[in-house]
């Protein structure tokens, strides 16, 4: 693959998968008093994970793909077993948080995994996670006509950089100092959004819980899942 078509690809591939979800999970982070080291290292490993997983797939990208797909191919009277229990732990995680809406102010509650360990692994579950996105696998395509490891690691690097470009923003503004205008403003705006999102986030949970409900409940009725 000549350099220019690999660099188009990689500006494809990336914007095809650009995700605001790293930068809504470090702004509140921030919000809540986590220091910018641990913030820093959560994006550093979430960037080596995948670049090692984009460097592990290496050619076997299409025999990997296979095989999430065979992984998430599940036979009905297991798949529907799963769901329901699914749905338990959705529906009773929504009406705790509904039930304890109140008790604390969201924009000062610590979240979970706030510490240097807890924020290296879900950096880490977070540059795994690429292997669910579509367009890491087209970026592998491109990784895999490379020559060098260093090669690779670069197209996933650029792939990165890219699609995590929200990120990307919130840690280059946060290497100006937690003080600076920009990382205020994002603390503002999180600690202001703090409870709408909580409220959002247990709306979601319940809308998961009716869908994983109605889906079981059609497979029983009819035999098929919905959607079909």
């Amino acid at each position: 693959m000549n350099p220019l078509a690999a660099i188009g690809g990689i500006i494809g591939f990336g914007i095809a998968g650009l995700d605001p979800f790293g930068a809504l999970v470090v702004v509140p982070a921030l919000a809540a008093g986590v220091r910018r080291r641990v913030i820093l290292l959560f994006f550093g490993t979430a960037w080596l994970a995948t670049v090692l997983t984009g460097i592990v797939l290496g050619e076997s990208v299409q025999h990997v793909a296979a095989w999430l797909r065979d992984l998430f191919t599940v036979p009905d009277p297991v798949r529907l077993t799963v769901q329901l229990v699914l749905a338990a732990g959705v529906g009773l995680w929504a009406a705790y948080r509904w039930a304890h809406r109140n008790d604390t102010k969201p924009e000062r509650t610590r979240p979970m995994l706030a510490g240097p360990i807890g924020m290296s692994l879900m950096g880490t579950f977070w540059g795994v996670s690429a292997l669910t996105d579509p367009s890491f696998f087209g970026v592998a395509t491109v990784g895999a006509s490379m020559q060098s490891m260093l090669a690779v690691a670069a197209v996933f690097t650029g792939w990165f950089l890219i699609s995590q470009a929200p990120l990307c923003l919130v840690v280059l503004a946060l290497a100006a100092g937690r003080d600076s205008r920009p990382v205020q403003r994002a603390i503002r705006f999180a600690r202001r959004t703090a409870r709408p999102a909580a409220y959002v986030m247990t709306a979601l949970l319940a809308a998961a819980f009716l869908f994983l409900i109605v889906n079981g409940a059609t497979y029983l009725a009819t035999g098929t899942y919905w959607p079909a």
